[in-house]
Parts: C-alpha cells; structure tokens; sequence
C-alpha cells in the first residue's frame, strides 16, 4: 500500500500537481489533492499533509506537517504539534520577493507623500510642492533579517542610503548584506539614528509588541515604519498615539494585532498610516507559489532520506 501525502493548496497548477505527484511517487508515495483545507474530513493514515489544515484531530499517522506560509504562530498551538511527534515546517523562503517589492512601493510612497497627493487629486486641486524625502542619505534599519529582511536589502541597497543595519537575535550577518547588525538589546541605540525602520518579525511572545511608545518616540520626527511581518510586534495604540501628537513622517503597516481590523477601530483613522490587508505576502504571484512547491519538494527529498528538513521550524522559538 502506498504511503499518503495529503496536499491542501487551492492555487496549484495542474502542471504543479503533477510535479508534486511524480516527485512523490519516486519514493512510493501516493497524493491526494484537495482545493480546500475544508475538504480534509478524515486524514486517518496520512503520513505527510502539505497545506494549511484547520484540524489535525483525525491525522492519527501524521509525521510531518509542511505549510505553505512562512508564519505557524496559529499551528503551534495545536495539540499535536505541541507533542513533539509530528514534524513541523513552514515554506520560509518563498515570500521574500513579493514582500520586498511590497516594502519598496510603500516605503517610497510614505517618502514621497503618495497619499496627500492621493488626496489633492481627489478634490480636483493641484498642488505640487509638498516637501519629500529620499532612500538615498537615508539610515535604514532592517528588524528581522531572515529572508524577507535580506530580500528588502538588496533591493534598497541600490538606492544608495547612508547606511543598512541589521537587527537580530544572534548578532550574524546574513550574506554581509548589511554594513553591520547588532542584537536586539542594542535595538534602542540604533532606533535613534533610524530614518526608516522595516520590521519582517515572527509573530512570538518574544516579539509581542517590542515596538512600543519608548521605541517609537527614540526614532527621529520624520522616520517612517513599515511592518510586513507579524501584526503584533508593533503596539498599535502607542503607534496611533505617537502619530496623532505629530511623531513619525508615516508608517505603512500590513499585518494587524487583529484581522481584518474591525470597522470601529480607530487604527483607521490613523494620521499618515497606510494600511494595506495582509496581502503584501500572500499567494497572488505566481512565483511565490511555484517557489512553495519548490521549498517542499526540496525538504520531501530529505525527508526521504532521512535528512534535517531545511525549514523545519524551532518549536520553541516559533520560527
């Protein structure tokens, strides 16, 4: 009897699916399709689900659970996973190109004053000499430089700022493509000197709201914040604060501390905040999805071979 992989990805390609299911059959390895995680009613005898799951109470053979987004903070909390008995990994890796070209457009749009020109034009009227501001001479600061982070730094890095820091847990730096990073306790010191702050966190108790009032109010008055990755790594409420007192040329944010965002939350009428509905990292490009397949046909290869996943994911660190 062939060994089961279920695979719960509505945006495959027939020629994906047949990637997938001639890579898989190699190895003696049958899978079954479905459009919907919905659709998965009985994973009774399943060794390998690909996708996003809801529930996992009937995957009594499940090994490993390899989903097609780069965050899990919502699959660790499953019992399951949380029993050390099936392997978990995420597809980190395959967002770094449309969330850097996300970052770029909004960055540029918040220095470039996009939205108050949105304005003017939609009452008719033409003004054009509000003051702007350059990525060029800027001092770009990069919190989080997993893939996404290195992503946005080579695209930015042709900007020609003044300068690319990195931040992280560890102090590395990743393809030396910034010109230093520190650790997260020197993140104070560099918020001082921060013109534009680009955030890619995980979502994770350690990183639950470590942009507060303090950090906000360190950066200079015309810094600008974009936050691409998990929604509660930035205090909303002290954001909104710091800009409604004039704090902050603009903050474009794309993940929320709840989504969607209820229409009576104040975050909507936030003073040069542009938001965007968690789709900077979706699966809307084409190449992010191929990218997916990819990622999990690398890690099924050595999955097979008994090898360390690549992106097996660090239950206790959340990522």
């Amino acid at each position: 009897m062939s060994k089961q992989v279920l695979v719960t990805f509505k945006n495959l390609t027939e020629e994906m699916r047949d990637e997938i299911t001639q890579a898989i059959q190699k190895h003696g390895y049958q899978a079954t399709f479905y459009d919907d995680s919905k659709a998965l009613k009985d994973a009774k005898g399943v060794e390998i689900i690909f996708g996003a799951v809801r529930s996992l109470e009937t995957a009594n053979a499940l090994k490993w659970l390899c989903v097609p987004s780069a965050g899990v903070d919502s699959y660790l909390k499953n019992p399951l996973i949380q029993s050390g008995e099936v392997m978990l990994s995420n597809s980190s890796g395959a967002y770094g190109v449309t969330l850097a070209e996300h970052v770029l457009m909004v960055t540029l749009e918040l220095l470039r004053r996009q939205m108050d020109y949105n304005r003017i034009v939609s009452r008719r009227d033409w003004v054009n000499n509000l003051p702007i501001q350059s990525i060029k001479g800027s001092r770009v600061t990069f919190f989080g430089t997993g893939d996404i982070g290195q992503e946005c730094a080579k695209r930015i890095r042709h900007f020609e700022p003044q300068s690319m820091v990195g931040v992280n847990r560890a102090g590395g730096n990743p393809g030396n493509l910034f010109d230093w990073v520190v650790t997260v306790n020197e993140l104070n010191q560099v918020l001082l000197e921060t013109d534009i702050l680009i955030m890619s966190l995980p979502g994770t108790k350690e990183t639950t709201h470590i942009i507060g009032q303090k950090q906000l109010q360190l950066m200079p008055k015309q810094a600008i914040l974009v936050n691409v990755g998990r929604g509660n790594t930035v205090n909303q409420r002290a954001l909104q604060s710091v800009m409604e007192q004039g704090h902050l040329a603009g903050a474009a944010l794309d993940v929320f501390e709840l989504e969607p965002i209820p229409k009576d939350d104040p975050i909507w009428s936030c003073p040069r905040l542009l938001i965007t509905p968690h789709c900077a990292g979706n699966q809307t490009l084409p190449y992010t999805v191929k990218r997916i397949v990819q990622l999990f046909l690398e890690d099924f290869e050595r999955y097979c071979k008994g090898e360390r996943l690549y992106r097996l994911v660090n239950k206790q660190l959340g990522y």
